[in-house]
């Protein structure tokens, strides 16, 4: 049964307008693909380079900056038969979720990672792309301000606290194809103000996202507390014997104990939709037998 389901971050009611119309954008994109007789794969990758593209995600273009004023990027990619593939702390790429694909696809790595992600990109012939907006380099002067004035967040506490203006805005995608394959993918430029080579949970299989038989999960949120549940893999599991609501519902009372600012969508073995988060919002679309939902 055709299905897909994306998500673009999980955390305030900011840019809601902004953020419903690219996850609608998405969602539609990708299951245009499932109905073409396309594989989850090409769905789950088609509606994520949506996602990069829009202004309103943190991930592709209009990145957040990093504390030196830079794009790294991660991206990730993973399908039901355990294959996968990675980039993390990749620059001036517009969609590094194709270059993840390749990773995958084409090495027998899983991970690149930096200077060698950027390698490998060129040697794909991938063109070279400035992801900084006007709207990225505002937010960045705004926050390292705060910086300077000494304030701290409860997610770095040396840093400013910006987490009620601004979202960690990872982007995710879960297909279903007419074969029941699942593809789960997840692209980001992490927390602004972040020291520089720092990985979140994105690139990480386990915790950013996860697939096998029993199903797919993207998580979304605070990286390096999802790291440490392993939050997509422990909702996997789960789907083993329940159903994909169940199961990240199940997972995301674990975060709550943990006090994690965390999101998950996921779809199980029966194409059935689960979604759930620990924040004020996380603007998702999914459309299962034909039918667009939309819900915060």
């Amino acid at each position: 049964m055709e299905t897909i389901i994306v998500h673009c971050g999980a955390g305030t009611l900011r840019d809601m307008g902004g953020r419903k119309a690219a996850v609608i954008d998405s969602v539609e994109a990708g299951y245009a693909v499932l109905e073409r007789g396309g594989s989850a794969l090409d769905a789950a990758i088609q509606a994520t380079i949506i996602l990069e593209d829009s202004p309103y995600s943190n991930a592709g273009r209009g990145s957040g900056l990093n504390l030196e004023g830079e794009v790294e990027m991660d991206a990730s990619i993973m399908t039901d038969d355990l294959r996968c593939g990675a980039v993390a702390c990749i620059k001036n790429i517009r969609n590094p979720i194709i270059v993840a694909r390749y990773v995958m696809e084409e090495t027998d790595h899983v991970i690149l990672a930096g200077k060698g992600a950027q390698r490998f990109a060129k040697i794909l012939g991938i063109k070279r792309y400035n992801p900084i907006t006007a709207r990225s380099k505002e937010l960045y002067n705004k926050f390292l301000k705060k910086v300077k004035q000494g304030k701290g967040t409860q997610y770095f506490p040396h840093l400013p606290d910006y987490i009620k203006h601004y979202n960690a805005d990872t982007v995710g995608a879960i297909a279903m194809d007419c074969k029941g394959r699942i593809a789960v993918t997840n692209s980001t430029a992490g927390i602004m103000l972040k020291l520089p080579g720092r990985v979140g949970d994105t690139p990480v299989f386990g915790a950013g996202l996860f697939a096998d038989r029993a199903g797919g999960v993207s998580a979304t949120g605070h990286g390096e507390g999802i790291i440490r549940l392993c939050l997509s893999k422990v909702a996997v599991d789960s789907m083993k014997t329940n159903t994909a609501q169940q199961s990240v519902s199940y997972a995301i009372r674990k975060a709550k104990k943990h006090k994690i600012r965390c999101g998950l969508i996921a779809i199980d073995r029966r194409g059935r939709i689960g979604s759930a988060h620990t924040v004020d919002a996380m603007p998702t679309a999914y459309i299962t037998k034909g039918t667009l939902t939309y819900k915060e």
